[in-house]
């Protein structure tokens, strides 16, 4: 293994200079009782100033590292383009009347009132209407619409959309619901393009649901309206792109564009659809708007985006957005992970979300990366760590930590998906020190809070120094 790992792994536990009892020593016997549970609990501390390793527990055990595996993506990604952008197009190869072209450019947080300002400003270069089809561009539209190990039951839950690179409102639709009791009436919005809506009151829940492998357009409510107005739920859309292309059609019908057919075709390049642009607007998002983003709210779509991303800066054979794109990225990952001494029988990385079941990582790798990041410093670091939430204070850490020595002391990414519960990140402790942990519970039956509850004790135990 080479010299990070080794510094991560192998120095002996240290007390906290001027403590009495090390906090480490007592964590560890704390955690000792889970030595014959059916729960496995890995933990990793180290101290960035030091490099003392502060507590150590079933290091190198593998993990479904769930959503932790974001911190591998962005962290590639920070590496890499601090200060990229990605980049939106809409364009007409003639004026006032012209074939209206979106090229996608992967960007994860694309939505309907960024498409309307981009058609505002056609229309104010002079695009009166459009004739033929509106054309999508969409790199992806080739590749496998989901991450290889993603559970097909999940869709068509929102955190599990469909990927594309024009994909708008995060590949969602929301759906509202209005009425008393059983009478129900509801409508899709922004648009329904596409999708068909069937409304069925009874005395159930309200349930909105959509179809996977059978009728995938027909969106179906269900149950009852309680008192207390109209209730929205959101839910995927089966194919991003041209759901995109009925959201652009609307936002031309609003601004006065009007359009020969209102029918949407999508391609996996420009070609020769705009074969001279006689007017373009471009709408520009930062990379680092997107990094903070994906890791504060943990959002699927960001970090599977990131990795195909990271695709164009493979070195020495680089790929663009596409159908090799996500393989790509993985490979860049894998050579960070290399770099700092781990081989490939020591991790798995299929994903860039940690939404497979088939992503296997250690406490030891994840504080690795930690600790190589702190190092590295600059806008690299500045971004990584700003992108974490802050315990007590936002991000899927909001609510957690509150009114204890960890609030606001502790910056760090969550995993939860069925059975597995994590957190790693950095702690600012009260006398000073900064350390980057891991910590790791899987396997367990029911509800994740008591083991979000052991993490946050122990992170609180650790910030009190």
């Amino acid at each position: 293994m080479g010299a990070m790992k080794r510094c991560v792994v192998a120095i002996p536990v240290l007390l906290f200079a001027g403590c009495a009892a090390s906090p480490g020593a007592r964590l560890a016997t704390s955690l000792a009782a889970y030595d014959d549970h059916p729960v496995q609990v890995a933990a990793l501390v180290v101290d960035l100033d030091s490099g003392a390793t502060l507590l150590a527990r079933e290091t190198r055990r593998l993990f479904r590292p769930a959503s932790t595996m974001k911190l591998l993506t962005t962290a590639a990604v920070c590496r890499r383009d601090p200060d990229g952008t990605f980049e939106t197009r809409l364009a007409t190869d003639a004026l006032p009347v012209g074939q209206l072209t979106l090229e996608g450019g992967g960007d994860p947080l694309l939505a309907t009132a960024d498409l309307r300002v981009l058609v505002d400003d056609l229309h104010a270069q002079g695009l009166t209407g459009t004739r033929g089809a509106l054309r999508i561009v969409d790199p992806l539209v080739r590749a496998d619409r989901f991450g290889v190990g993603w559970m097909w039951d999940d869709e068509p839950s929102t955190f599990q959309p469909a990927l594309s690179a024009a994909i708008v409102d995060g590949g969602c639709v929301r759906v509202q619901v209005e009425g008393d009791g059983t009478q129900l009436a509801a409508a899709l919005l922004p648009v329904a393009g596409e999708l068909e809506l069937r409304v069925r009151g009874d005395d159930r829940p309200l349930r909105v649901t959509r179809g996977r492998y059978r009728e995938p357009a027909v969106v179906t409510v269900t149950g009852h309206l309680d008192p207390g107005g109209p209730k929205t739920r959101e839910i995927t859309v089966p194919e991003p792109a041209r759901f995109s292309g009925h959201v652009l059609a609307d936002a031309c019908r609003r601004a006065g564009i009007a359009l020969e057919r209102d029918e949407v075709a999508v391609v996996e390049t420009a070609g020769d659809a705009t074969p001279t642009r006689a007017a373009e607007a471009v709408r520009r998002r930062s990379v680092a708007e997107v990094v903070v983003h994906t890791n504060k709210v943990s959002d699927n779509l960001g970090a599977e985006l990131l990795l195909r991303h990271l695709g164009a800066f493979r070195q020495p054979d680089p790929v663009a957005l596409g159908a090799d794109s996500e393989r790509a990225g993985i490979a860049v990952v894998a050579t960070d992970l290399a770099a700092l001494g781990f081989d490939a029988g020591s991790f798995r990385a299929v994903d860039g979300s940690g939404v497979s079941h088939y992503d296997l990582l250690s406490a030891d790798l994840l504080v690795g990366l930690l600790v190589d990041m702190h190092r590295r410093g600059g806008s690299a670091y500045e971004l990584f760590r700003r992108s974490l939430p802050i315990a007590g204070v936002d991000g899927t850490l909001a609510t957690r930590m509150r009114d204890t020595a960890a609030s606001e002391r502790v910056f760090a990414k969550t995993g939860t998906v069925s059975g597995v519960s994590n957190l790693a990140g950095y702690i600012d402790t009260r006398s000073g020190r900064r350390l980057a942990f891991a910590i790791l519970c899987q396997n367990f039956v029911g509800s994740a809070r008591p083991w979000r509850e052991l993490q946050d004790q122990i992170c609180a135990d650790l910030a009190a120094y």
